[in-house]
């Protein structure tokens, strides 16, 4: 009986051994399957993270490009029309064109962030638009201006073809008074002349066309003197926002150095 129950024993421990090493063996091998799946995901993960980084530092400095360009176009124009008082409305149409695309361009920094990077754009937005109103109010006033001289002419030549009137018919009385006395007749013989009527016309269109050019002249006077003052006005508010400007995109393009060096963080 012992003779069989050993070599039993012996088969039975060394059946367990072998399912044991069989269990032991496909856990292992699992393990290993996961922790290679595992080394796999996160490859994939910290390529695609990579990718991700790459791709939004791409956007964001093209954004942050394309948002300065805006900045330095507003700031052209601003410039350009403040120093030339014969803008037109084209100017305005440029003006109100190239702030359109700098806030643009800022709500699209809002998306693409950092949150400094857009705190910076707004700000610097804001203090551009700012002398954009300024100076758009410039052109209009130096238009209202223009619009106003020109509703007043001063009619120069009808100054000069009065005055010239005037004095031929004076011409033309004094010789006829010299007349008069080589004849030794009185002066007072003129009364009823129709050449004195004439004089007289002579003398009050011409005094009339010539209070008409001196009130032109005078309206016009105090018309640009108003606009010379208002425009200079607007024109210290812009020297006085160069520094805020300067400051706003010194910190713009700081933040968006930052940025651009600094990996994104995965979400």
């Amino acid at each position: 009986m012992k003779d069989l129950v050993i070599p039993l024993l012996i088969a039975v421990i060394g059946l367990a051994a072998t399912v044991l090493g069989a269990i032991l063996g496909a856990r292992a091998a699992r393990f290993g399957a996961e922790k290679n799946a595992e080394t796999v995901r996160r490859q994939v993960q910290d390529q695609s993270a990579v990718e991700h980084g790459h791709w939004l530092r791409q956007q964001r400095l093209g954004t942050y490009e394309s948002f300065l360009e805006a900045w330095d176009e507003c700031l052209r124009i601003t410039q350009s029309s403040a120093a030339d008082p014969d803008a037109d409305s084209t100017v305005l149409d440029e003006l109100n064109g190239a702030a359109g695309r700098m806030a643009e361009r800022a709500r699209r920094i809002a998306l693409l962030g950092p949150g400094e990077v857009t705190q910076a754009a707004e700000s610097l937005t804001q203090a551009m638009q700012e002398d954009v109103d300024v100076s758009i109010r410039f052109v209009k006033v130096c238009q209202s201006a223009l619009a106003a001289i020109e509703g007043r002419p001063v009619h120069t030549d009808a100054v000069a073809d009065a005055t010239a009137e005037y004095r031929q018919h004076a011409e033309h009385l004094a010789e006829v008074m010299n007349s008069y006395r080589d004849q030794g007749r009185a002066l007072s013989d003129l009364d009823g002349h129709p050449l004195l009527a004439e004089v007289m016309t002579s003398i009050e269109q011409h005094s009339r066309v010539s209070a008409d050019a001196r009130d032109a002249l005078i309206a016009n006077a105090d018309q640009l003197a108003t606009t010379v003052r208002e425009a200079q006005a607007m024109l210290d508010v812009l020297k006085r926002n160069k520094e805020a400007r300067e400051l706003s995109r010194e910190r713009f393009t700081s933040t968006a150095r930052q940025a651009l060096g600094t990996p994104p963080i995965p979400e």
